[in-house]
């Protein structure tokens, strides 16, 4: 960061000098590249300076995944539990005596599959100075890009699916609290039935019921995010047409992954950011990678042309 700092204060100093031979021009460009598709206006102010200012279009690429929840066993669990009660409540009514709320126990089919899909979501805005040292068409850039914050994100592909998943947890939790009917609590347990997520390290990830049976995770980096850069070409050409080659990086920050967990000691559903040193080895690894990732790459070819 300190060195974009340096660069930038030459490429001010620059700007001092070029005003002093002001000859503005205008132009119009279109390229593609790792931003996407690149649109934008640009200005040149002599043959040292110009402005650019657009949008980078990136198409909402998705990636399916399935997963297996292993909810079989406690799909059995649950079915003859069920059984159990409703015996119980036919024989409970036949003595006329009150029969057993079936709302307190665990029930549903739980869902064997889940379906989901990732998505990049990345279309950014930006404003770019490029500054041509030699008064050539070699430059030096320097600006920003302005974009989301969650740039991948992975849900569950139907609307609602985990719903059952999420009832069922909200039944053990009540169960086990100091508040439920102890004999709530001793069939519960007497089945050994445990919440449904899964263990992440010191993570328990689970859908939150505030959520009603969806999931989010998501990967999270700066929206403002500096750029520095070299390149090729004017932003406004000489003739009517021309041709920009760009090369540089983007500063996005260290990105960061939240899933939704469940406290188990507290009692309370959030998005957690995941911390890699407590997200055992496997997850930690992969989230080690991902943290050193603090630059996004900019390869971009643009036409321009020029409107006077």
């Amino acid at each position: 960061m300190k060195k974009l700092l340096i660069v930038c204060g030459f490429m001010l100093l620059s700007l001092g000098v070029a005003a002093q031979s002001f000859d503005p021009h205008l132009g119009f460009g279109i390229g593609v590249g790792t931003t996407g598709i690149d649109i934008d206006a640009s200005a040149t102010f002599n043959k040292w300076v110009g402005v650019r200012a657009g949008v980078d279009i990136m198409p909402k690429i998705k990636v399916s995944k399935g997963f297996n929840l292993k909810t079989e066993d406690a799909n059995k669990q649950v079915s003859q539990l069920t059984n159990e009660i409703t015996e119980l409540n036919r024989r409970l009514a036949a003595a006329g005596m009150q029969t057993v709320d079936l709302s307190q126990y665990p029930g549903g089919n739980l869902p064997n599959r889940l379906d989901t899909y990732g998505k990049l979501n990345n279309t950014t805005g930006h404003f770019l100075i490029d500054v041509h040292p030699f008064g050539t068409s070699f430059r030096v850039t320097v600006g920003a890009y302005f974009g989301p914050s969650e740039v991948i994100t992975v849900t569950n592909k139907e609307e609602g699916f985990l719903a059952p998943i999420t009832a069922y947890n909200s039944a053990i939790i009540n169960a086990n609290s100091a508040t439920a009917d102890p004999n709530v609590k001793q069939v519960v347990n007497q089945y050994n039935l445990k919440m449904i997520g899964a263990e992440l390290g010191d993570y328990f990830v689970t859908p939150n019921p505030a959520d009603n049976g969806d999931v989010k995770a998501y990967a999270k980096v700066n929206s403002f995010r500096p750029y520095l850069g070299l390149g090729f070409g004017r932003s406004v050409p000489k003739g009517r047409i021309g041709c920009q080659f760009d090369l540089g990086v983007q500063f996005w920050g260290k990105p960061e992954v939240y899933v939704p967990t469940y406290n188990k000691t507290a009692g309370t559903y959030q998005s957690e950011k995941i911390d890699a040193e407590n997200a055992g080895d496997d997850a930690g690894k992969v989230l080690k990678t991902i943290s050193k990732i603090s630059v996004y790459p900019v390869l971009n070819f643009r036409l321009v042309g020029r409107i006077f």
